[in-house]
């Protein structure tokens, strides 16, 4: 039996068993168990990442800040269920028609299954995030997930995204948005041959480590980047968030860097590095399904590594910016590679290597798929990026 199937089966005796407390309670009763719930959940929703983004310890480990922040939601939401059933059950007491009653506790039924819904909902897209592929995986194929998510309003998704962002793992944007499954479309395996060819080999020299500090996030991070123009280096908006103090390293020589443009919702940034001396690396043309790639990087803070890469598809996907808050739609290549921490911001280099996407955000469900903004996406920011002169406030952290 898969996990989907024995998930499916968890979720609907979970569902039931709340339709039954709501029987039991009534509807007026739910109704003040529910908004004490919400509305302590929703101040430990509004709370708990501000508290939290102090230590470090918790918010550094990914499934720590988890466990955290659901346990701490869902427990200071169980607090104003416990009181607000007090209070509903004095004034249930004085309806005393046994007609109203019974309409009362179906009534009670289905506002505490719907509500239900919702914490399953919101719980499962914290667990969704949590690196594990195969939850992942779980949790995108359950039939009463799918089901779920269509039922959650856009404007619910909306309250609560910012905090799902702040449990996301890794400090990757979320590529999709909801529940449902990654559109993940099967290709032949990459090329080994193409990450070791000469032309990925020369635009080496145009790939640079990125790396920052920060005081207010109380940490660093790394990613990569790549020239675009000489003394012009382009890289992920999430790997500058927040960012005091921005390095770039190259082959031979370390430099201080500036923010010069800062686009959340693409997940872009461009630096301006005075003194580097790589040379630009030239730009291609779109890529189709199946065709060959490569994705140079500083995988986990590490050495300079190429990994070779196939593309699944072109995808037009809607999901939410680096901080969770506004929705977005980004046109992506979906790829079969492996992605990692610090690879964010680098280039997707066809086999000439030339630039054709930016390396942005791996799968959820799957550890052999990434994801890179097209050309086409990434345009306008190129476009801007040699008249853009001033440093640029790099904006709050990211979680990551």
């Amino acid at each position: 039996m898969s996990g989907s199937i024995l998930l499916d089966i968890a979720l609907v005796l979970l569902l039931l068993t709340y339709g039954f407390s709501g029987y039991r309670q009534g509807l007026i009763q739910s109704v003040f168990s529910l908004v004490g719930f919400f509305a302590f959940a929703m101040f430990a929703v509004w709370q708990l990442p501000q508290m939290l983004a102090r230590w470090p310890a918790v918010t550094d480990n990914d499934r720590t800040r988890i466990l955290v922040l659901i346990v701490g939601v869902v427990g200071f939401g169980w607090l104003g269920q416990f009181l607000g059933s007090l209070l509903g059950a004095q004034i249930r007491r004085r309806v005393g028609q046994t007609s109203l009653r019974r309409a009362d506790s179906v009534l009670g039924a289905i506002v505490v299954a719907l509500a239900a819904s919702l914490i399953v909902w919101f719980i499962g897209g914290a667990l969704r995030t949590a690196g594990n592929p195969t939850l992942s995986r779980a949790m995108a194929d359950s039939k009463v997930m799918q089901i779920v998510n269509t039922i959650v309003p856009e404007e619910t998704g909306q309250v609560f995204a910012s905090f799902r962002g702040f449990l996301s793992s890794q400090g990757f944007p979320q590529v999709f948005g909801g529940l449902a499954p990654e559109p993940i479309t099967p290709v032949q395996d990459p090329d080994p041959a193409v990450a070791r060819s000469q032309a990925i080999r020369a635009a080496g020299r145009s790939v640079v480590k990125v790396t920052t500090q920060s005081e207010s996030c109380q940490r660093g991070q790394e990613g990569t980047g790549w020239v675009l123009t000489p003394g012009r280096i382009v890289t992920n908006a999430h790997v500058v968030a927040g960012a005091d103090e921005v390095r770039v390293q190259g082959s031979d020589q370390t430099l201080r860097a500036r923010v010069v443009i800062f686009d959340p919702r693409r997940d872009l940034a461009v630096l301006d590095v005075p003194g580097l001396l790589a040379p630009a690396l030239q730009l291609g043309g779109d890529v189709t399904r199946g065709d060959s790639a490569a994705v140079p990087g500083f995988p986990l803070d590490g050495p300079y590594r190429v990994v070779s890469a196939r593309v699944r598809a072109e995808l037009d996907a809607r999901g939410l910016d680096i901080y969770g808050r506004e929705r977005v739609v980004r046109e992506i290549y979906s790829l079969a590679t492996v992605v990692q921490p610090g690879n964010s911001g680098g280039p997707l280099l066809d086999t000439d290597g030339r630039v054709v996407g930016v390396i942005f955000a791996k799968s959820l469900e799957d550890d052999m798929t990434g994801y890179a903004l097209t050309l086409s996406e990434v345009k306008p920011v190129l476009d801007a990026a040699a008249s853009a002169g001033a440093a640029v406030d790099t904006g709050a952290c990211v979680a990551g």
